[in-house]
């Protein structure tokens, strides 16, 4: 449990990383929205995107490793693809689509309960 509640956070961050570079509010992303067409990032945008994510995979690693993110690799992503390359990079671990819908529903759900 505390590690999926760990993941939940990493995701709730990953979304006020995304919402902090794009000027997006990050209650209102949804998985599918792409970083480039519908956010509208920039390359200087997914420099700082991927500096985030890199200092959050640096956090979940239990190695004390170090997790490599490029902006180049984000380019192409959707929003909830953040958070599983994140994942995949820090931990080693492939999370299948349903359970990073559900992770991205509860990290929205904790920032909604945040805001009220």
């Amino acid at each position: 449990m505390d590690h999926d509640n760990s993941l939940t956070e990493a995701l709730r961050e990953t979304l006020l990383h995304i919402a902090g570079v794009s000027g997006a509010v990050a209650k209102r992303l949804r998985p599918g929205q792409s970083l480039n067409a519908d956010l509208g990032l920039d390359d200087a945008d997914l420099e700082v995107l991927a500096d985030c994510q890199r200092r959050l995979g640096d956090r979940l690693r239990l190695d004390h490793g170090a997790t490599r993110i490029d902006a180049d690799e984000l380019y192409d992503l959707a929003v909830v693809d953040v958070f599983a390359l994140t994942v995949q990079r820090a931990l080693g671990r492939d999370l299948d689509a349903d359970a990073v819908v559900d992770l991205f529903a509860r990290a929205q759900a904790g920032l909604r309960g945040a805001a009220d």
